[in-house]
């Protein structure tokens, strides 16, 4: 499902260049829960980033589910995700001036597929909002904006999902609710996990952990 071969980044900074991954060798198989894990500033969230084609790498080769990333457009690259990928953020990235069932729609819509309401409050009735379908993100708490976030990266049932620090902005009990009905949704589809987290406890339920050092994938 991914595979990197000798993957680097380096970013425009104040003082110039910085190098943030370094030759990153890293596969994930079909259907695998990994977690990759790490302290602040190691490039976790970066190394998400390229595997979703969001940051470009700077070198080596990035190939997500049978695709070579860095031979696509941005176009290309903005079907690709549409397509294949789901991702979840720390912070939910609603759009306010929408409400939940619309926020769910919008992938569905742009994917054209049919009745994207309809597809969209059967996404939020699994994970457990079909009472709060239209109500706008502002009216709903942290938690219910993390599981609907959740329904719009699995609205299409992509491949694979992207997560990062997805219970990072939730209290413990709001964070384990919505761990639990992540997994659970992912073991019932087949669908392949990476996910960032600081979290031992979380990283634990992955079917393997990945560390990541100062740019480099550790021992």
């Amino acid at each position: 499902m991914i595979r990197l071969q000798g993957v680097e980044l380096t970013l425009s900074g104040a003082a110039g260049p910085v190098q943030i991954l370094r030759g990153i060798d890293f596969e994930v198989e079909a259907g695998e829960a990994v977690a990759v894990t790490g302290r602040s500033g190691a490039g976790k969230s970066s190394l998400l980033a390229v595997i979703a084609g969001i940051e470009r790498a700077s070198g080596g080769s990035v190939r997500v589910a049978g695709a070579e990333l860095a031979a696509m457009s941005e176009d290309e690259l903005a079907r690709f995700r549409r397509d294949h990928l789901g991702i979840i953020f720390q912070f939910f990235h609603l759009l306010p001036t929408m409400t939940a069932r619309e926020n769910v729609a919008l992938p569905l819509e742009l994917a054209r597929r049919p009745e994207p309401l309809a597809q969209a409050a059967e996404r939020l009735a699994e994970v457990g909002l079909g009472h709060r379908l239209d109500h706008y993100p502002a009216q709903l708490s942290g938690g219910e904006q993390q599981r609907v976030a959740m329904a719009r990266a699995l609205a299409c049932e992509p491949a694979l999902i992207l997560a990062d620090e997805p219970t990072g902005n939730l209290d413990r009990e709001t964070g384990e609710q919505v761990i639990d009905l992540l997994f659970a949704l992912r073991r019932r589809r087949g669908t392949t996990l990476l996910l960032v987290t600081h979290e031992a406890e979380l990283a634990a339920r992955c079917d393997r952990r990945v560390e990541l050092r100062d740019g480099r994938i550790g021992p």
